[in-house]
């Protein structure tokens, strides 16, 4: 188990305990009160409620346990802001508060309606007030689980605060395709009016009924000390056995179970006891022994079924206000969202920025002008990136004008000098001029290459570079580009290892800028190996990239460590120089070339750490202009 799933676990437990509590504290505070219990009764009330707390803190907690355990690699992966891997695994982390607080709510009733089971329940308390008891604790459970819902909402809101967007846009879109927060908002406000006016009105309903059984208890008591009295007591009836008989028999059409006793107490006054079937015994001494009534004091149903229909009409009366308020408040939220989502730059730019029409709430209000302000600023931004977009696509034509301008002019004279290199080449020259006409031409054809390379990069920086694509065979597309590769890197005296796979199609690509980038990637890879001892010669091989036989793929293996193979792919992005004179502008411009043919260039390390570079080139030309992952940087 991680820290993190500890720590919300631990704060889920904890919470649910100190609820759990809170709700057996306030049913053993209020229980007796409002149920009139005797002194003997609610002790034993109070130690029944106290066993039952802890079992149904225990089985709640050990609920709430396993379904953490269930779900622990996806909170571990939302505390790490990893996020789950499907929007399910979030849904199942959001549903949690709602999960853990139905088990409390249902395990904490059942628990509590333990009190009828015989050893748990007391002895003296009556089926009445044991349901009464009963109905109080389902109340008050039921109240709690709305604080239990919040404080374990709060806790989960922390975790789902941290899912990667893109998943939690999923569920939104699934839970508004159900119009789920709709529901939820209604049944929330629904709850929240209807679960105090419950808690309200159960409480008033069993207030008033054990007042009225209470004073009912006390009436009887006293008609039965009367009764003994007026005609159980020989010195008064005067009627002796046969009156007493007649006495007693219509006691018992009152209910009232007289009987009479020679046993005399040593008590003048009477004496109550509450019996273990609910019943009370009024003991009241006589001159010729005792007497003992026993009677019941339950209520007319009548009277409790009017006090329930009382409570339910008024739940009622709250469920279809808090319905009728849940309602406006999910219409607005609705309307205000819809409205949000409609606000794009365009609209923003245009000043259409009013959320919500007049709200009958003052927080779905508030809301909509925190987000009305929120888009007037945005609007200032928005025209400012606007701005700035534009001035950036100028400044990148105006640069690009500008090199391909320059480069033109340059040239022109390059071409004059190598032209002229090549006649004085002609003639009778000595050793020593030979050399220093070499050089020449061999430093003009770099000059001119790079030249070429930055008016290319110019035009796709600026989206101009057309392709001519004609059938091309791949052994001639690879023969020309290691001839152009040995002129630019004229200096590395080193071979090229070719191996062509047979029957491979021709490919439609422009002669011209294919086979300068797969030169400028080859003489790269020859001047690389300059540098490293241990390189071995640079091999080409061409071949099938995959068995459907779409792409063709041109490998190109440096066969030198000296460039590892992350280094050479910030190469290809232009992100960082490295060695090559002038190449490795090449190197980012060649990517451009292949990917404008519809292919891909990739960078890839072999076992001994060697970089090899793949280029994919389709069978068919592309139907639109491919997409460039990265753009030659000319400065």
């Amino acid at each position: 188990m991680s820290s993190a799933h500890r720590r919300y676990g631990h704060r889920v437990l904890v919470q649910q305990l100190l609820v759990g509590l809170g709700a057996f504290g306030a049913l053993a505070l209020l229980g007796p009160k409002l149920l009139s219990l005797e002194d003997e009764i609610a002790a034993e009330v109070l130690s029944a409620w106290a066993r039952l707390a802890v079992v149904a803190l225990m089985g709640t907690g050990a609920l709430t346990l396993a379904r953490l355990r269930a779900d622990q690699p996806n909170i571990e992966a939302l505390a790490r802001s990893a996020g789950p891997r499907h929007p399910q695994e979030i849904e199942r982390v959001a549903d949690l508060p709602t999960i853990l607080t139905m088990r409390f709510f249902a395990l904490s009733s059942v628990v509590s309606s333990a009190l009828f089971i015989r050893g748990i329940r007391p002895d003296k308390l009556d089926d009445e007030r044991a349901i009464s008891l009963l109905v109080l604790a389902i109340t008050i459970h039921g109240a709690a689980a709305l604080p239990h819902y919040l404080l374990t909402r709060a806790a989960t809101v922390g975790l789902l605060e941290r899912s990667p967007i893109e998943q939690v846009g999923a569920l939104l879109e699934k839970a508004e395709l159900y119009q789920t927060p709709r529901r939820r908002v209604t049944q929330k406000l629904l709850l929240a009016v209807a679960a105090p006016v419950l808690l309200v009105g159960v409480g008033a309903v069993l207030t008033a009924h054990a007042h009225l059984r209470t004073f009912l208890e006390q009436s009887r008591q006293t008609t039965a000390v009367l009764i003994a009295r007026a005609a159980l007591e020989p010195s008064r009836s005067g009627r002796g056995e046969p009156g007493r008989a007649d006495a007693i028999a219509a006691a018992a059409e009152l209910g009232f179970i007289a009987t009479r006793r020679p046993e005399r107490l040593f008590e003048a006054e009477p004496s109550f006891e509450r019996e273990n079937d609910g019943q009370i015994a009024v003991t009241v001494p006589l001159d010729d022994g005792r007497a003992v009534i026993r009677f019941s004091a339950n209520l007319d149903p009548a009277i409790g079924t009017w006090g329930a229909l009382t409570a339910i009409l008024a739940v009622l009366v709250a469920g279809a206000a808090g319905l009728m308020f849940g309602r406006v408040l999910a219409g607005d939220l609705l309307h205000a969202t819809r409205r949000v989502r409609l606000l794009g730059t365009d609209s923003v730019l245009r000043g259409a920025t009013q959320i919500a029409r007049p709200a009958r709430f003052k927080v779905v209000a508030r809301l909509g002008l925190a987000i009305e302000d929120l888009t007037a600023r945005f609007r200032v931004f928005a025209a400012a990136q606007e701005r700035a977009l534009e001035a950036r696509e100028a400044a990148q034509r105006m640069r690009g004008l500008l090199f391909a301008s320059v480069s033109h002019d340059l040239k022109s004279p390059l071409n004059s000098i190598l032209g002229f290199a090549e006649l004085v080449g002609q003639e009778r020259l000595t050793p020593a001029q030979q050399e220093s006409l070499g050089l020449i031409a061999t430093r003009g054809r770099e000059l001119l290459g790079l030249i070429e390379t930055i008016l290319d990069a110019a035009r796709v920086e600026a989206g101009q570079l057309t392709l001519e694509s004609q059938p091309t065979d791949v052994a001639e597309l690879v023969s020309g580009a290691i001839r152009k590769a040995h002129e630019l890197a004229s200096d590395v005296n080193a071979d090229i290892a070719v191996e062509i796979a047979a029957g491979l199609p021709w490919i439609p690509v422009d002669r011209a800028y294919a086979t300068r980038a797969l030169a400028v990637i080859l003489a790269h890879a020859l001047r690389v190996g300059t540098a490293d001892p241990s390189a071995r010669i640079v091999r080409l091989t061409a071949a099938f990239a995959d068995l459907n036989g779409d792409y063709i793929r041109i490998e190109i293996d440096y066969g030198s460590r000296d460039v590892p193979p992350a280094e050479l792919e910030a190469l290809f992005n232009r992100q960082t120089t490295a060695r090559g004179r002038g190449l490795t502008l090449g190197l980012s411009h060649a990517r451009s070339v292949v990917e404008l043919h519809g292919g891909s260039l990739e960078v890839l390390g072999a076992l001994d750490g060697r970089p090899l570079c793949l280029a994919f080139f389709p069978k068919t030309p592309p139907h639109v202009r491919p997409r460039l992952s990265s753009f030659p940087t000319l400065g």
